[in-house]
């Protein structure tokens, strides 16, 4: 499977949080790490490169609460997890607006300062 060329080089979080589809509101997989620009999915659905998903993932904010987020999610690569029935997907977010990038990016400098 083609793979687009790695550029993630800011800090990722071993997070381990459920993600979800908007529109069916079904668990497409965990996150293996997450930052602002995108994450490593491991889930059953092998996704197809550049294709653009609306996802909700709850992240930690604080000891005891978590946020639920909406992202649009683009794949960058995908590929068989060994030997099991699951894949590795990388996804880039996109967003919107300007306030939108400020927002995740001073909400993920927040959550990296309590790991």
């Amino acid at each position: 499977m083609e793979q687009l060329a790695e550029r993630r080089n800011g800090r990722r979080l071993a997070i381990n949080e459920e993600v979800f589809d908007q529109k069916t509101k079904e668990s497409i997989g965990h996150t293996a790490d997450l930052n602002a620009h995108g994450m490593m999915l491991v889930g059953k659905t092998e996704f197809t490169i550049g294709e653009e998903t609306r996802v909700s993932i709850y992240v930690p904010n604080g000891r005891e609460r978590k946020t639920l987020t909406s992202l649009t999610a683009q794949c960058r690569w995908c590929e068989r997890h060994m030997n099991t029935p699951f894949y590795n997907s990388g996804f880039r977010f996109v967003y919107a607006t300007k306030f939108d990038v400020e927002y995740i990016e001073t909400f993920f400098l927040g959550l990296s300062e309590q790991y």
